[in-house]
């Protein structure tokens, strides 16, 4: 048997050239492999009874036991010469505070995904206008959070999304509802959703087959919320009367993201993702928008009647003391757990940090005057600027969206004035982009 030492310096070395030509990046997958190697040789010693998990490690502190090095070389070679990702020979990707289950040909979830995510989850909880915290006895221990919203994510893939808004929202304060064409994905969501059910908050997640280019797709979407109402969980809604599909039966939030690169563009992309993941899943035609208008015009019909927007100007005026009534610190602690979530992403925040804490200084101070030219701006449309002035390569200014009602994550810059159209003739006047943590344009947001 040859020594540890040796073996890794040769599985280092086979695994830099697809590890970006980094030695520092093939170690650190080197290691995770070796992990999952460690795991997988030890569930088989437990499983056959020779040894127990103390004795496991002892060992591995000295070498490599013969099932542990096969093991290892059977998984260098998948990622060297099959291209395998990483994701699929562990079988995981973590995901917010989740770990999501992976496997081919569904897409990995990515860290831009899991980034704006995060974002909209804090954004969505530190608004108090969203999620209105009930007291149910005069105990302060006792306090539960209504549940009034419904999300309806669309391509849901592995389902990280709903799952890690709901691993971050409020307990059992929201619904949320995933769909896919492909029955591996939803069958792999749903999976991910048993896999992680005890960090879901008591929030009901749900995932659906369905195809979001059929002729009933937007009756199909909204027939899930009779049936899970009908079913009388503790998530169903709790406002009654015979308000039907008109009001009650309705989403609060649509999401997406679908299938955006060109068909011109899968020539260029690894070959751990053209050769691995669904490409039904990866690219669409017109230069990869052509699924874009269809949802967002799906979307007019799937939200409420009332906009958020819309609900939260009443609530200020008739409530003054509403805004107050949470601490100021809640939704700057929120974002901090958020951070914590993904470590790896951590020294990036500080630009988004930055960001968000230049609006709301400025709105703290210009209140006054939003309400003042409130219906001129609507009137005319114009585009509000933020005091951290945005410049897109290819994009227009545009607005900054409080409450969002339509989040579509994009490709990148040069898709920002084609979805950021197709939203607005749709009929969503405010429209706001988010930029990754790479500085790359990475999602549309939209609202009434």
């Amino acid at each position: 048997m040859r020594p540890t030492t040796e073996l890794v310096r040769i599985w280092t070395e086979a695994l830099v050239p697809v590890c970006n030509n980094s030695k520092s990046h093939a170690s650190q997958e080197l290691k995770w492999l070796l992990q999952h190697a460690q795991h997988q040789s030890n569930l088989l010693l437990r499983e056959q009874s020779r040894r127990s998990t103390t004795a496991r490690h002892a060992v591995a502190g000295a070498g490599l036991s013969e099932k542990e090095i096969e093991l290892m070389q059977g998984y260098v070679d998948e990622r060297v010469k099959a291209r395998k990702p990483l994701q699929y020979i562990l079988g995981t990707q973590p995901f917010m505070d989740l770990d999501i289950l992976t496997r081919p040909p569904t897409l990995i979830p990515r860290w831009e995904t899991e980034e704006w995510t995060a974002r909209l989850a804090t954004a969505l909880k530190s608004n108090p206008l969203i999620f209105r915290q009930q007291e149910q006895s005069t105990s302060p221990s006792t306090v539960t959070t209504t549940p009034q919203f419904n999300i309806l994510d669309i391509c849901t893939g592995s389902g990280c999304i709903p799952l890690g808004l709901a691993s971050a929202l409020p307990p059992g304060s929201t619904r949320l509802f995933g769909a896919d064409i492909h029955p591996k994905a939803v069958q792999l969501a749903r999976d991910n959703a048993v896999h992680n059910r005890a960090l879901l908050n008591q929030n009901l997640v749900s995932f659906h087959q369905a195809d979001l280019l059929g002729p009933d797709a937007v009756d199909q979407f909204l027939s899930w919320l009779e049936d899970e109402r009908s079913s009388g969980g503790a998530n169903s809604s709790s406002s009654g009367g015979k308000e039907g599909k008109g009001q009650s039966q309705r989403y609060n939030l649509i999401i997406s993201n679908p299938p955006y690169i060109a068909h011109s563009e899968y020539e260029t992309l690894e070959p751990e993702v053209a050769q691995w993941e669904d490409p039904k899943a990866l690219l669409a035609d017109q230069e990869g928008l052509v699924f874009y208008p269809r949802i967002a015009h799906m979307a007019m019909e799937l939200l409420h009647r009332q906009p958020a927007a819309s609900q939260s100007s009443s609530s200020s005026s008739s409530s003054p003391e509403s805004s107050s009534s949470i601490p100021a610190t809640e939704g700057q602690n929120s974002k901090h757990r958020m951070r914590e979530l993904d470590p790896r992403t951590l020294e990036r925040m500080d630009t988004l940090d930055h960001d968000e804490q230049q609006y709301h200084n400025n709105s703290s101070n210009s209140n006054s005057y939003q309400d003042n030219n409130r219906q001129t701006q609507e009137d005319e449309e114009e585009v509000e600027v933020d005091d951290v002035e945005r410049t897109w390569r290819n994009g227009p200014e545009l607005d900054r969206v409080k409450i969002p009602e339509l989040v579509f994550e994009i490709g990148g810059d040069h898709q920002v004035d084609f979805v950021s159209a197709a939203i607005r003739q749709a009929g969503f006047r405010r429209v706001q982009v988010w930029k990754d943590l790479a500085d790359r344009a990475r999602c549309i947001v939209g609202a009434r």
